[in-house]
Parts: structure tokens; C-alpha cells; sequence
């Protein structure tokens, strides 16, 4: 849960920086090589799940036209072929280059039980974002899906709010002339 709300933290409106690294289509990446995005975040949208079953009066016609920014980063794994990893600067996650661009999914799967010892009924949340990162020559878009999920087993009643889906959109440049930096301290 506490990445879900990391993740959140980064790609919500007034997040400040969001690292994710992309190549430029048809150049290629190796170990070790990354490339630097600027971007602009949009607000993110929340499924009506989200709100148990009726998005509420004073939240449904908000909208906003200001983006948060960040900075975004991808790099090669060293060892494996083909694995690419978005670090967000809290996380990172593991990814695929895609057609398009590239492709990134983490998942995290939290089990409570109403007794201590672990019996009794289960509460399974599942919390699963994806990123699709379209690449453009030195510009890049993108939309990160953000979908928790929630199981009950047992005598439990089911949630509240069974599923909430949040999804967030990204456009930015490339950097040039930008170098990662390793505080050796820290």
C-alpha cells in the first residue's frame, strides 16, 4: 500500500519529481545507457469504483487545465535482455519495449485476516499500475493506469468499494545534456 500511495504521490497534480527514463525509438539502449525526459502530468481521473458506486456533486464536474511536471528515466537491466526499468525515485519498476515505445507493470498483493494468527476471513488487496510509455523521435506520451482491487474471503462482507481505477496521462521532451549523478554517501 505504501508504493500504491508513492506512485500516486508522483503522478497526481502537484507531484514533484517522477523519474522515468525512454529511448528514442529505432536508437536502441544498452547497459548502463538511459535517456532523460522532461514532462507534463495531467490530473488524474478516478473510476466511478472509486467512490463506492456514484462519483460525489462536488467532485464530479471538478476539472483542472495545471499539470505537475516531472523528470522521467528508463534503463537497461545489465544482465538480462530485453528488461528496461522505470525508476520513479521511490520504486522501480520492470518493463518491456513495446512497439511503441515501452511497456511497465508492477504489482503489490496485501492479505489481512480478522484474527491475529492469520485465520479468519482474508481481505486481499491488489494494487496493480501499468505505464505505457509511447516514444516519438525526442518527445514521448503516455497514460499510467492505476487499478486496486479488493477480495474478501470467508464470512467477511464484501468492501465497500470493490475496485477504484485511477488513470493518469504524460507528454514531455527529451533532455539532452543531462548526466545521472550516484552520491557515494547516500
Amino acid at each position: 500500500m505504501a508504493i500504491r500511495k508513492s506512485l500516486l504521490r508522483h503522478l497526481t497534480l502537484g507531484a514533484t519529481a517522477l523519474t522515468l527514463g525512454v529511448l528514442s525509438t529505432g536508437c536502441g539502449i544498452g547497459p548502463g545507457d538511459y535517456i532523460i525526459y522532461r514532462v507534463a502530468i495531467t490530473e488524474q481521473e478516478q473510476s466511478t469504483g472509486c467512490y463506492g458506486d456514484t462519483i460525489p456533486p462536488n467532485v464530479k464536474s471538478d476539472s483542472s487545465t495545471f499539470r505537475s511536471s516531472g523528470t522521467f528515466i528508463v534503463y537497461a537491466n545489465a544482465t538480462a535482455e530485453d528488461a528496461y526499468y522505470l525508476d520513479t525515485g521511490d520504486v522501480t519498476i520492470e518493463g518491456v519495449e513495446s512497439d511503441a515505445g515501452y511497456t511497465f507493470s508492477g504489482k503489490t498483493i496485501d492479505i489481512e485476516y480478522t484474527v491475529p494468527d492469520g485465520t479468519g476471513d482474508k481481505l486481499t488487496t491488489t494494487n496493480t499500475l501499468t505505464i505505457e510509455v509511447v516514444v516519438d523521435g525526442a518527445s514521448i506520451s503516455g497514460t499510467a493506469v492505476d487499478k486496486t482491487t479488493y477480495k474478501c474471503s470467508g464470512a467477511c462482507t464484501a468492501p465497500a468499494i470493490p475496485s477504484c481505477t485511477v488513470t493518469t496521462e504524460f507528454k514531455g521532451s527529451e533532455i539532452d545534456g543531462v548526466a545521472l549523478e550516484h552520491d557515494p554517501a547516500g
